[in-house]
């Protein structure tokens, strides 16, 4: 009888991380250009950020990100403050960065990293391009294992460019790089320590997200701001 439920969770267990490497191999962050043009107000930025996030949410964790926090990093100077209480794309950016590397980093961390992204004058809209790209192929190759999956062909490379679009030399790009990669990592084992819980309380399977990335086709309502 216990071989049998031995079996039977080890199944479990199996069918689960199947589900989940699907999922985890095929994640699609929001580039700049599919973030919302108009401007956003608080409760949608955070709904937004949240959807974008909802691939490394464990199960019964609360919002990734609250009013509190973003209202946090402002003062901190960590994200740039609002204008009359609305949100830009490049907020959104913002936001999305800290609560990604703070899964890493600490907050004074997270912190020196964008002040270094700042002084060297990156072009926004490219590094956070960068950093998506690369964080969906560090899950790819954590998260590709066994015969059904295949990792990808490229490294999680960071390019940095300036705002005048030319190639940054600067050590920069392997510190996020290795961020990434920790960040990645440390996704890999929450997610998969997290199937192993639910496979022993019996639980059909783990915390799955089938609209993990709705947001990059449906993001939140929002108002037009004439």
């Amino acid at each position: 009888m216990a071989d049998e439920q031995n079996q039977g969770r080890d199944r479990r267990t199996r069918d689960a991380y199947r589900t989940l490497a699907e999922r985890m191999t095929s994640i699609h962050i929001s580039r700049f250009s599919e973030l919302p043009r108009i401007e956003l107000y608080l409760d949608q930025l955070l709904s937004l950020v949240d959807d974008e996030l909802s691939f490394m949410r464990l199960p019964d964790e609360g919002p990734l990100v609250t009013g509190s926090m973003v209202n946090n990093y402002v003062k901190r100077h960590v994200v740039p403050a609002p204008v009359k209480h609305r949100y830009t794309r490049r907020h959104v950016c913002y936001v999305v960065c800290v609560c990604l590397f703070k899964r890493v980093l600490s907050i004074e961390q997270v912190t020196r990293l964008i002040r270094h992204v700042e002084e060297e004058n990156l072009d926004l809209r490219h590094t956070y391009d960068e950093l998506c790209a690369a964080l969906e192929c560090a899950l790819a190759e954590q998260f590709a294992v066994g015969p059904d999956f295949v990792a990808p062909a490229v490294e999680p490379v960071i390019d940095l460019r300036d705002a005048n679009g030319e190639k940054v030399d600067s050590p920069l790009d392997r510190t996020i790089e290795a961020a990434v990669v920790s960040l990645a990592a440390k996704i890999y084992v929450e997610q998969v320590l997290a199937l192993g819980e639910v496979a022993a309380a019996g639980q059909p399977g783990a915390h799955v997200d089938s609209d993990s990335h709705a947001a990059a086709t449906t993001p939140p309502a929002v108002t037009t701001v004439k």
